[in-house]
């Protein structure tokens, strides 16, 4: 009797490795063909990019280019944080988010720079007073023009503001701002009349230019430049007329 019980157990205790093992076999080769069919382009490829966020300036080739490995991804295996490199290194591209959406697209959300300003001719400042390089787009030629020492860019754009608004309430636009090495301020005039402001009493001495103004305007002759670096009065230059020129 006891030898009986003792033979069913044994039988039952195989029966159930048996199956443990088979099951177990059967998870690691189901395992095995998810990856697979999960790493294939062929059976999971990404059919479609949905491309969200107001675009003025990154063309839509530019964008294919940046994804051109997409093609040998599949949904799964496609790399969100080097798709988002590639993409935020376009040159008028701020910033990406990039989200997986099953079964067969990617979401992509492009942020791009608000330029507010050129620097230093070539370059770019964005609405965070940053510095960046991208190419020329066009409608951006009104932008104004300024410069400064390296780190300088948040300074300058603080002062152009507070100088712009200036020049705006009293019927004048500027065209430029410079802060030199030596932390001087040059504003350029959008009539091309130059104003040396110095280091200090920026605004105080934009406003004594504008107050002298009218009285510089019934000269009838064409400013070139004023000199505002005194503590009191200016200095002006006025442009040559061809017969000046000549006689120089």
């Amino acid at each position: 009797m006891v030898l009986a019980q003792w033979r069913e157990i044994r039988w039952s205790l195989w029966l159930g490795l048996t199956f443990l093992f088979l099951v177990l076999i059967g998870l690691v080769q189901g395992g095995l063909w998810l990856k697979a069919f999960a790493t294939s382009a062929d059976q999971l490829p990404i059919e479609e990019v949905a491309l969200m966020g107001e675009r003025r300036f990154t063309a839509d080739q530019e964008v294919r280019d940046a994804l051109h490995n997409l093609e040998t991804w599949s949904l799964f295996t496609a790399d969100v944080g080097q798709i988002r490199d590639a993409l935020d290194d376009l040159p008028w591209v701020d910033r990406v988010t990039v989200r997986r959406e099953w079964p067969n697209r990617l979401r992509v959300f492009l942020v791009e720079q608000q330029p507010v300003a050129h620097w230093h001719g070539e370059g770019w400042l964005n609405d965070r007073a940053e510095p960046f390089q991208a190419p020329v787009r066009p409608g951006l030629d009104a932008l104004p023009e300024l410069r400064g020492p390296q780190g300088s860019a948040t300074k300058v754009w603080q002062m152009w503001q507070q100088v712009s608004e200036l020049l705006a309430l009293n019927g004048h636009t500027g065209h430029s701002l410079s802060l030199s090495g030596r932390h001087a301020w040059q504003l350029v005039l959008d009539n091309g009349i130059a104003l040396e402001l110095g280091r200090k009493d920026t605004l105080a001495r934009v406003q004594r230019f504008i107050d002298v103004w009218p009285e510089l305007q019934r000269d009838g002759r064409v400013l070139e430049r004023v000199d505002l670096r005194y503590d009191t009065g200016l200095a002006v230059r006025w442009q040559q007329n061809e017969q000046e020129k000549q006689k120089g």
